[in-house]
Parts: structure tokens; C-alpha cells; sequence
């Protein structure tokens, strides 16, 4: 298996190439300029050189006339593969001092690996060079870096020239930003620098500015949560929007949205900052928030009241509908149901036997067996109740989930006879917890069963008439945590 030497200041380029032939099968060795390679190659001598023509402490061109005036390694092919600024001359003399070749980066790796084994299938015997004196190739050497240099130099003045425009530029924007800005240093957590918008809305001057920190500008209550953001954003370029509270010069408070990343300025590390204004929209925010929640609490109230009127039409059966939704609340939470999906759950469950309030109290409180007329009669209650909230605009489908609370996963149940995945999730636990709550008190026509007969009960039908999940999170409740049903 040949060895091949890349000879490269560039470890990225010089690594992808060693990766890229040892992937076609040949064993590799690297090296970061000429002396490297010359030490390398006399301790363990390869097939092949492939090398960069610039280079630090000795450039390829220097590599290729010692190669050549070794005995030793003058009959290994050398092969030039560069990018600097190459040039018809380039190649011309690089041939001359015993190249095999001159190749101009990039190009594709198949056709380098081409031209490889092309020069490690002949047997040329040693490479020939050009006749000329010594002096004659120093020369040339020497014109050819010389000229390589200035290329670059002048390359890197275009860069700085660009640069410096970009600087200046940026330094523009930051100036006429309407949106306050400011630079500090992430060290020091001191101003460098703050745009006119800064000075017009905090109120403090700039050269008020540079003799603050960011500390200067914050409640003393943001100290530790601004330590944690710091921290965390230490080796992030960029950082997410947030919300903070900001203090103008006269004591005043705004709300600001801060947005950050990181740059260098005047030779050092910063972060540079845009704080938006977002005062009104936090107070309208807040307002919103609070105009919900007394929107909520109406909501809530209303439902208590309707329960509390479910209730005393049928006393036997007080309490039952808050002891079921919050079991029902229990087995959402140990689902791992997100929080809204749990309220509205509970919600539904509060008032899940609203639709009794048209069924006659003396047919829900008689004593005893119950006609099968009679439970045909009661049974409409889960209709009914869909018929009540249908057009009530809930954030939830509080109707559906009334209507289904009866129907059974194998579509035994009523008054659809769904089954499986037509029932709503939040009816398939109602279902469950309704059950539990119902065996476990006393009723009319029975007294109470014991909680574990009923946990027995959901157990032995759990796939047939309860949804499994459902009811095997139930008796986790009970019988791994310790959930007991509320009293009252």
C-alpha cells in the first residue's frame, strides 16, 4: 500500500486531503511546511509528495530543490497542489526543479487520486531538471514568492479596506438606530459606547453612560437574574429576545425587550444590545391577562352554580360532581395532560350531570329498583346535558365530553355507542373516575361499596369498558400514591 506525504500549512485542507486518500486506500503522513517534510521523509519515506507551494519557514519551491539534491529521496515523485495565486510561470518553474506535476486547488479528489497513480506507477528513475545555473533558479525563486507576497498583500489591503468600510458602516447604523443601543464589555459589564436613542430615552448623557455599568440601569431585585443571564449567555453569539425592567435617570421604570450578540470592539470582546420600549405593550398585555381571568372567574362561578342546582335537585348525589372532577384532575395530571387540557377536563366534569335537571327529582331519588323505563328516562341526562352547552363558546369541548361521559370503549355504552377512539380522551377518564366515585358512595337504591371493590371494578373491565391507560393511571393513584376521594 503506497504512502503519500501533504506537505501544508493548512491543517483543515491538509487533513481532508489525508482523509480523503486514505479512503481510496493509501496510508498518509502530514506535514506543516518543508523542514517538517524533509525530517519526516528521511525517518520514514513515502511513495509520493504532494505540497503546498507557500508556506512558513520553507515554502514548497525551497522542499522541491532540496528533495531533488538528496540521493535518497530524489527518485520519489514530488508533485505540486497550491492555490496561491498560481501562474503559468508558477507551474513553468516548478517543473523546472523536478515536479512531476503542478495542480491548482481545488479539484475534484477522483482526479487527484488520478494523477497520483499516474506518478506511482512509473519508473522514470530520477527527475529530470532543467539546465540552468543555480543563480538562474534563485532568481526565479525568489521573483515568484516575491511576487506571491505582494499578491497577498495586497489581497489583505483589499480586506481591510473592505473592512474598514463595513466598520464604518456599522459604526453608522448604530448611531441612527431609533431603537436605544448600546456596546459593553462582557468582562467589565461597563458602556463603550451608546447610540443617541439611548441618551434621549434613559435620560443620561454619554458621557454619563461611560461611566456606568449594566448594573446602573437595572432594579437591585434583577441583580442575581442578570448574573444568571450573563452566565449563560457567555458562549452564546447570539441570545434570545427578554423582557426587562430598565431604569431611566429620573427613577422611572420601562419595560424593555433586550436582544444581544457578540462582537469584537476596538480590538476587544463585546455585546452589543438593542432594547426595545415595550411598556404599553406590557400593560395592555396585563390588562388582557386580568380581563381573562375575571372572565375565568365569572365562568367558574356560573358552573359552581349550576352544580350546586344539579345538586339540589337530586341531594342523594351531592358532591359527587366536585369529588369526580377532581379524581378526574388527578388522572389527567398522572397521564401527563398539559395544564389547559386539565382544566378543561375539570371543568366538564363539574357539570358532567347538568342534563339531570330535566329528569324528575322523584325518579332520581326513588328508593330501590329502577324500572327499565325508568333508566331508558335517566339516561337522556348525558343528551340532554350536550344539548344545554352546545352553543356555550368553552375554550374546551366541554358539550362533546358531557355527551360521551357514558359511552364504553367496546360501544356498549350510551347515547351514541361510540367506542375506542371516537371517545373524546377527556370522556374515557370521566368515565373511569365517574364509576369510582359513584361505587364508592351511598345512593338510594344502595349503600356504598367499598373503594377497593370499586378500583376492582375498573380493573376487571379496563380494555372492554375502560380505556386501559386510563385506568391503569386510576389505580396508580390509589394504590401506589395514595389518593383518597375528597370528602364534602
Amino acid at each position: 500500500m503506497a504512502t503519500i506525504l501533504i506537505v501544508d500549512d493548512n491543517l483543515t485542507g491538509r487533513s481532508l486531503l489525508s482523509w480523503s486518500l486514505q479512503a481510496h486506500g493509501y496510508n498518509t503522513l502530514e506535514a506543516g511546511d518543508g523542514i517538517e517534510a524533509l525530517s519526516l521523509a528521511r525517518k520514514d519515506r513515502p511513495d509520493l509528495v504532494i505540497s503546498d507551494a507557500l508556506m512558513p519557514r520553507m515554502d514548497g519551491f525551497s522542499l522541491c530543490r532540496q528533495w531533488m539534491a538528496d540521493r535518497d529521496l530524489a527518485r520519489i515523485p514530488f508533485i505540486f497542489y497550491s492555490a496561491s495565486y498560481p501562474s503559468d510561470i508558477d507551474r513553468e518553474f516548478g517543473l523546472s526543479i523536478g515536479a512531476r506535476g503542478y495542480f491548482t486547488k481545488p479539484m475534484p479528489i477522483d482526479q487527484l487520486i488520478a494523477e497520483a497513480e499516474v506518478q506511482l506507477s512509473e519508473d522514470a528513475g530520477e527527475n529530470r531538471l532543467a539546465v540552468e545555473s543555480e543563480d538562474e533558479i534563485e532568481n526565479a525563486h525568489r521573483e515568484i514568492v516575491t511576487r506571491k507576497l505582494e499578491a497577498k498583500i495586497a489581497e489583505l489591503k483589499d480586506l481591510n479596506t473592505a473592512y474598514k468600510r463595513q466598520s464604518e458602516e456599522y459604526a453608522r447604523l448604530f448611531r441612527a438606530n431609533p431603537q436605544p443601543m448600546w456596546i459593553y464589555d462582557p468582562s467589565t459589564l461597563r458602556f463603550l459606547a451608546v447610540n443617541d436613542a439611548a441618551v434621549a430615552v434613559y435620560g443620561y448623557s454619554h458621557g454619563e453612560w461611560m461611566e456606568m455599568t449594566i448594573h446602573d440601569i437595572r432594579p437591585g431585585e434583577d441583580k442575581d437574574r442578570l448574573h444568571a443571564q450573563l452566565t449563560t449567555e457567555a458562549d452564546i453569539a447570539f441570545s434570545d429576545a427578554d423582557v426587562w425592567t430598565h431604569v431611566k435617570k429620573d427613577g422611572s421604570a420601562i419595560q424593555v425587550e433586550v436582544s444581544a450578540h457578540s462582537l469584537e470592539y476596538e480590538g476587544r470582546p463585546a455585546r452589543v444590545v438593542t432594547a426595545l420600549d415595550v411598556t404599553e405593550r406590557v400593560k395592555t398585555q396585563a390588562r388582557e391577562q386580568a380581563h381573562l381571568k375575571s372572565i375565568e372567574e365569572a365562568m367558574q362561578g356560573t358552573i359552581a352554580v349550576v352544580t350546586r342546582m344539579v345538586e339540589l335537585r337530586d341531594p342523594y348525589t351531592a358532591g359527587h360532581q366536585r369529588r369526580t372532577a377532581a379524581l378526574c384532575a388527578a388522572i389527567g395530571r398522572e397521564l401527563g395532560l398539559p395544564a389547559g387540557q386539565v382544566d378543561g377536563l375539570t371543568m366538564a366534569a363539574l357539570i358532567h350531570d347538568i342534563g339531570k335537571i330535566s329528569i324528575p327529582t322523584d325518579l332520581l331519588t326513588k328508593p330501590g329498583r329502577i324500572s327499565a323505563l325508568e333508566l331508558s328516562y335517566i339516561q337522556q341526562h348525558a343528551e340532554l346535558g350536550y344539548e344545554l352547552l352546545q352553543k356555550v363558546p368553552f375554550p374546551w369541548p366541554i358539550a362533546n365530553i358531557v355527551r360521551q361521559h357514558h359511552e364504553r370503549m367496546d360501544g356498549s355504552g350510551y347515547p351514541q355507542g361510540l367506542q375506542g377512539d371516537e371517545i373524546l380522551l377527556e370522556a374515557r377518564i370521566l368515565a373511569v373516575a365517574d364509576t369510582i366515585e359513584a361505587m364508592a358512595s351511598h345512593r338510594p337504591y344502595r349503600p356504598a361499596c367499598p373503594i377497593d371493590q370499586a378500583l376492582e371494578q375498573v380493573e376487571s373491565n379496563a380494555g372492554s369498558l375502560f380505556d386501559s391507560e386510563v385506568a391503569a393511571a386510576c389505580l396508580r393513584l390509589f394504590r401506589e400514591q395514595g389518593y383518597t376521594l375528597p370528602t364534602g
